[in-house]
């Protein structure tokens, strides 16, 4: 299980999902199960929102095609077609999101459905 709660200029991350425009997600690497290729994936939306109080629950599931891993944040910061697959209109605004230290050592998983 995913959950998304955040919205880009292209929109909120659930409706990008639906329509297929974000195919991948940015995570820190899971310790105890991490996501591997071949799991079903279930994208949900705001997941300890009550339902009544958002406008899907369930997005999407699905398989994951792929997984990467980044050794830094500096690896993805600058591409755009990378940014665009994540749900954001340009690198800069992907920066944005994350945080302008493109240079921190943190590990990430780039996950692909």
């Amino acid at each position: 299980m995913i959950s998304f709660s955040g919205e880009t200029s292209q929109g909120p991350f659930w409706k990008q999902i639906l329509d297929r425009r974000k195919t991948q997600t940015c995570r820190k690497p899971r310790k105890k199960r991490p996501i591997k290729e071949g799991d079903v994936l279930y994208l949900y939306w705001k997941v300890r929102v009550p339902k009544v109080f958002k406008p899907i629950h369930l997005i999407l599931k699905t398989t994951c095609v792929k997984v990467e891993r980044k050794k830094k944040y500096s690896e993805f910061a600058f591409d755009d077609a990378f940014a665009r697959r994540d749900g954001f209109r340009d690198s800069k605004e992907l920066r944005e999101w994350f945080g302008e230290d493109w240079e921190h050592e943190e590990e990430y998983d780039v996950i692909h459905w």
